[in-house]
């Protein structure tokens, strides 16, 4: 279970006109989330949104969800700042609504987001989870972090590019006819 889980709204709490909700979570919260995603820090995690009744006991979910955190450079180490904005879109349907299996292609065709309600109600801290897990680079690196691998050596010279000894090899046959 995820430390968003007491974002939630529980169905019969929803009026008929819908909720809009601005949630900032707290220094303890974001602490629990950032150890739930196995990095150093999550310094702001912000979500608006909204949920309407979509009529059927289905609810639309739409907003956007912003996180900062602190991660670490997979080349150099050091830290470096990982800023996340998402959208947030989906219909949460009772389960006796939910649609039957769907082949490989149809569910990648398939346009909607689709959440079963749970036993909590429309569980919106785990869709920001989700979204907001999703949406971390999986490999960040600073913006000065370099791939770039030193030439290797060999004895007291410097290993040249096998191409360029190649050519190099051409170039002084051309030069002897």
């Amino acid at each position: 279970m995820t430390a968003l889980a007491r974002w939630h709204h529980k169905i019969h709490e929803i009026p008929r006109s819908g909720v809009s909700e601005h949630r900032e979570a707290a220094k303890d919260l974001r602490t629990a989330f950032a150890e739930e995603l196995g990095i150093p820090a999550c310094h702001k995690l912000i979500t608006d949104y909204v949920i309407k009744n979509a009529g059927g006991g289905r609810f639309q979910l739409n907003g956007t969800v912003t996180a900062v955190f602190e991660r670490q450079c997979v080349l150099t180490l050091e830290p470096i700042t990982e800023e996340v904005t998402e959208p947030l879109d989906c219909l949460f349907v009772p389960p006796e609504l939910l649609p039957g299996p769907q082949s490989d292609e149809e569910e990648a065709h398939s346009v909607e987001e689709i959440e079963v309600i749970g036993t909590q109600g429309i569980e919106v801290g785990r869709v920001i989870y989700e979204t907001v897990s999703a949406a971390l680079d999986p490999y960040p690196r600073a913006p000065e972090a370099s791939l770039e691998l030193p030439a290797a050596k060999t004895g007291s010279e410097t290993r040249q590019n096998p191409f360029a000894v190649l050519k190099n090899l051409t170039d002084d046959r051309d030069a002897e006819s």
